[in-house]
């Protein structure tokens, strides 16, 4: 069972090192997770199942001005050691969260709910302005520029996992990708 987390590596209930991953800190605070896996010697031993199967990269969201009701979230998640499934999200800051991809429909692109999203084991899923996000609805109070909010994600095999999602101003966000 994971106890505890040093930087750079997860201990197991014995103390040994099991898993490892490289951080990167943004100078917005953010913390990057570059890599997360099983060392080898670890690998076939039935401690894969004790890990998180997910990391999370960067999560955002830009401010949103007063007497608005929603915004977006935009991560990276990492996938584990095996495939997952992102079920759902929560946070204390809005009354709903749904998962939201894009939908081309007759040359317009739009967006729907849904019930779940693949996250291939060691791959890389971006949630980004103009595709896949998480949709944050009916805010309890406007996201201010510069503070950071709670978030959990559940997956179906990782179960949650506590992400801290910076507010970016509209002139910090991440350009769109093209």
């Amino acid at each position: 069972i994971v106890l505890g987390v040093d930087p750079g590596s997860v201990r197991t209930g014995f103390g040994a090192v099991a898993s490892y991953f490289e951080l990167e800190r943004h100078h917005d605070g953010s913390v990057e997770v570059s890599y997360f896996g099983l060392l080898p010697e670890f690998q076939g031993r039935g401690l894969g199942k004790y890990l998180l199967t997910e990391a999370v990269q960067a999560a955002w969201a830009r401010a949103t001005p007063p007497g608005t009701g929603v915004a977006a979230v935009y991560l990276t998640l990492l996938g584990g050691t095996r495939a997952d499934r992102l079920l759902a999200a929560t946070t204390p800051r809005a009354a709903m969260t749904q998962i939201h991809v894009a939908v081309a429909t007759a040359g317009a692109v739009g967006m729907r709910e849904t019930s779940a999203l693949d996250v291939p084991a060691g791959a890389r899923v971006a949630l980004a302005p103009h595709g896949t996000h998480l949709m944050l609805m009916g805010l309890s109070q406007p996201l201010l520029a510069g503070e950071r909010f709670p978030l959990t994600l559940r997956f179906e095999h990782a179960g949650p996992v506590e992400v801290s999602v910076a507010v970016r101003s509209p002139a910090d966000a991440m350009p769109a990708s093209p």
